[in-house]
């Protein structure tokens, strides 16, 4: 597989409770730090994925981070159901830093992460905070943009869906495993803990007023950061100015129990 970690890190494994195995990464990070990551990749990327194993590097010099391969990606098993099922993978990655003594945990998630890890607070995952960078507040049955229109049409055809496999290794599975979950902003309604949502103004999938919508319903304290243009989407923007600062944030919730404006 292409990338991987510089930092010091430890390969581990788990176990979802519907039995799907999972591949992640255990980055240490300083044993004084206030707080561990649970950091969730994209659609189409796995935790050794360059801009991935960076965020996780770069989290890691002050935060102990475990980075999972989303199932259906990377070195997991089962199929992607683009955020349905990965609740499953979210708990599973919860439970491995507790498990470990780990008394505050941030979940940080890009793209189908974010929702991932949105939808898994709404169940009641024992998370103490969320990031949700380029994350949809919509689940939309008519995609709107060129990009989500692409990948529309891959997971309503069996042939594309089996040459992702073929050329990307990516597993996913068809609308029939879909189960209508809430909208994101509908998510949100049911998370009380601290919320960051980050969103580009050029993203290519969710328009910005998507991360407005997450903001506004938020049950919690949310804070906005609106990137400029440039950004893009998820693991586009992540600059080493943009992981800097969203180290900064995760420390600083873990003091405070809010994320700090942009």
């Amino acid at each position: 597989m292409v990338g991987g970690h510089a930092s010091a890190h430890a390969r581990t494994r788990l176990v979802a409770a519907d039995g799907t195995r999972l591949a992640g990464s255990y980055l240490p990070g300083p044993a004084s730090s206030p707080t561990a990551v649970l950091l969730l990749h994209g659609f189409a990327a796995n935790r050794r994925k360059p801009a991935y194993a960076r965020l996780a590097d770069g989290l890691a010099r002050e935060i102990p981070v475990l980075a999972l391969d989303m199932r259906g990606h990377g070195r997991s098993g089962g199929t992607c159901t683009f955020g349905d099922h990965e609740v499953q993978d979210v708990a599973a990655g919860l439970a491995w830093l507790r498990a470990l003594g780990h008394r505050h945990v941030v979940t940080v998630g890009l793209s189908m992460g974010g929702t991932s890890a949105l939808h898994a607070a709404s169940l009641g995952a024992d998370t103490d905070a969320v990031v949700a960078i380029s994350a949809p507040a919509w689940f939309r049955e008519v995609p709107d943009t060129d990009a989500l229109r692409r990948l529309h049409t891959v997971w309503h055809r069996p042939a594309a869906r089996a040459g992702l496999r073929i050329a990307l290794g990516i597993r996913l599975a068809g609308p029939s495993a879909w189960r209508s979950p809430p909208h994101p902003a509908e998510m949100v309604a049911q998370v009380s803990a601290p919320l960051l949502v980050i969103h580009g103004a050029d993203d290519a999938y969710f328009p910005p007023s998507d991360a407005d919508d997450l903001v506004a319903a938020a049950a919690g304290p949310a804070t906005l950061w609106q990137e400029p243009a440039g950004f893009g989407h998820a693991e586009d923007g992540l600059s080493p100015e943009v992981i800097a600062r969203l180290r900064h944030a995760v420390v600083s919730v873990a003091a405070t129990g809010r994320f700090p404006p942009r």
